[in-house]
């Protein structure tokens, strides 16, 4: 018996669209609510295995609260800030372009480009056959959202989460910009040369006073790391029990 899951797969997912059947059972089970945060891909090119790995995964759990009977709530969405995206849209001007390109007139066609890429992505995530609120998805860039994330922020703001000071950053001297540790690329044979470091202890809890009390103020716990240049802004050591 043959497949033929080229024929077959579009007919079951046009079955499933015409008959909204993510939509009736996330609404009609009698359970509660299941809901899975979706972390966002970059809307900065097609879709490869990563993406795949992912989506299915989420869907593997998703549709597995919808057969226990839960009302799934799933919502994608997609990253549409930082370089990646203006990197790529860089990449596809030519030399004579880039040379009068400001940083507006290139926003405006990262824009462009991100919700280009995410028509693409919503259908390539749609045809591996993963159930969402594709109609609804929630994108970064929109205004509702930069709103949402500064009331957020503003919270903390006012709950004393927020405080200014220094740290080292990367820096991008082509790109000219400050990069996120994910955005690094580490050359071919790098070695991080490892320390240990004792971190001496300014006090006890009252339950392992009376073993260690005696041996303050030489007392202090060794951490191991490959990032030494880190050392002078840490403020704390955290202990698994």
């Amino acid at each position: 018996m043959r497949a033929n899951a080229n024929k077959r797969e579009p007919e079951i997912q046009k079955f499933w669209a015409e008959n909204q059947i993510y939509e009736r059972l996330s609404q009609n089970n009698p359970g509660e609510i299941f809901i899975l945060h979706d972390g966002p891909p970059y809307a900065n090119g097609s879709l490869h295995i990563g993406h795949a790995l992912n989506k299915i995964l989420k869907d593997i759990i998703n549709r597995f609260q919808l057969l226990q009977g839960r009302k799934v709530r799933y919502v994608p969405g997609w990253d549409c800030h930082g370089l990646p995206i203006e990197l790529k849209v860089i990449q596809n001007m030519k030399a004579q372009e880039r040379a009068g390109l400001t940083p507006l007139t290139l926003r405006h066609k990262a824009r462009d480009f991100a919700l280009k890429t995410v028509q693409e992505q919503s259908q390539s995530f749609q045809r591996y056959g993963v159930w969402g609120d594709w109609e609804h998805p929630y994108l970064t860039m929109t205004p509702e959202y930069e709103a949402a994330q500064i009331g957020v922020f503003g919270q903390m703001v006012l709950k004393g989460y927020i405080y200014r000071g220094f740290k080292p950053v990367y820096w991008s001297p082509s790109s000219k910009t400050a990069l996120a540790e994910a955005e690094l690329e580490y050359p071919e044979g790098h070695t991080s040369r490892s320390i240990y470091v004792a971190f001496l202890m300014t006090s006890l809890a009252a339950a392992v006073k009376p073993a260690l009390e005696e041996f303050l103020p030489d007392l202090g716990v060794a951490i191991w790391t490959t990032t030494p240049w880190t050392i002078p802004a840490n403020l704390a050591v955290a202990v698994n029990p």
